[in-house]
């Protein structure tokens, strides 16, 4: 098949950059051509004759939309490729916007979406008759970690949406306990956000316990030295990073009012999954920094449950089943 991705912007350092990459290139290892572009290059690609065309969200939808591509007669089959939870392309300031996601949102052939809940959460924001379902996969191998004492957060940046002032907080209740415990948040750490965290954790008295480690090309070094994850975002699609730490057997704390992560954290079974609380998310750092067997229990049940359920050439087979059913005109299920 000829396949076009299409990504706005391929540079932004965000987790939905790397998998777009990795999807691209996974497609064209498998013997397809695969085109892989940014809204600079839309106007020329569209000239071109494509199977499928796959937009990566609500941006490149909208820009498809206002291109008319989707009423031209020659145009490839379009598949809405999603990595956020749904509720998060639509925002409340903006209707018209909201409006215009939703036109383009339902000019498209067949929409992934990354878990089963998210299929009727679609449904409710912008109705469509082809909802598919289809994982996230990780090309990071995994590996041992060594089990230090420390929480990683692996996020992209510290901002409101990742949530670290509640990681923070919830340490900070539960430090004194656990002096040779220490959080590291990756990520960007020069926003007006990251200078709170910082305070903050000053204020409680863990300001030399939280390390503020910004942008590293060493991720694998910071799974291999962490006793396990601390997920407390309130808005993801299916992270990749839950996935990587699942690779060296990690478990993760999530907290119960955040979407796109019970796939892969099921309560007592490969994770903890807690109140969206201080008090409770502090609780479930506390378990896990007191049990080393239930960190083991929790991490190897993780990694065999994503290595079974998301593993690379599973979610690709499942790609390739809907690209070339809706290629041949048939069911994109």
């Amino acid at each position: 098949m000829r396949i076009a991705v299409y990504k706005d912007s391929l540079s932004t350092g965000r987790g939905a950059d790397r998998a777009v990459r990795n999807f691209a290139a996974a497609l064209a290892e498998r013997g397809h051509d695969v085109a892989l572009f940014e809204r600079g290059e839309l106007e020329a690609r569209l000239a071109e004759r494509f199977d499928v065309f796959v937009a990566t969200g609500s941006n490149e939808a909208v820009d498809l939309d206002r291109a008319g591509y989707f009423v031209r007669a020659d145009r490839a089959k379009t598949v809405l490729q999603l990595h956020l939870a749904p509720r998060g392309f639509f925002k409340w300031r903006h209707p018209l916007r909201n409006l215009r996601i939703r036109r383009a949102f339902d000019r498209f052939d067949a929409v992934q979406v990354l878990c089963r809940d998210y299929e009727a959460e679609f449904r409710r924001l912008a109705p469509h008759p082809r909802v598919v379902t289809i994982g996230n996969y990780t090309e990071r191998p995994g590996g041992e970690s060594r089990g230090e004492p420390v929480v990683l957060y692996p996020a992209a940046a510290l901002n409101k949406v990742k949530n670290q002032k509640l990681l923070v907080r919830a340490f900070a209740r539960v430090a004194s306990g656990f002096p040779g415990w220490r959080v590291r948040l990756l990520g960007k750490d020069t926003t007006r956000y990251a200078a709170q965290c910082r305070a903050l954790a000053a204020r409680l008295g863990v300001g030399d316990r939280v390390d503020f480690v910004g942008f590293t090309d060493d991720l694998a070094g910071e799974y291999a030295r962490a006793a396990f994850v601390a997920f407390p975002s309130t808005l993801e699609g299916f992270p990749l990073a839950l996935l990587e730490a699942a690779g060296y057997a990690l478990p993760a704390v999530a907290h119960d009012a955040l979407p796109g992560v019970a796939d892969i954290v099921r309560d007592g079974e490969t994770g903890l999954v807690v109140a969206a609380d201080e008090r409770a998310y502090a609780e479930g750092l506390r378990r896990l920094m007191s049990d080393a067997r239930l960190r083991r229990d929790l991490g190897e049940r993780a990694r065999a449950r994503c290595a079974a359920h998301y593993g690379r050439e599973r979610i690709l087979d499942q790609w390739e089943a809907l690209l070339a059913g809706l290629v041949r005109g048939g069911s994109a299920e």
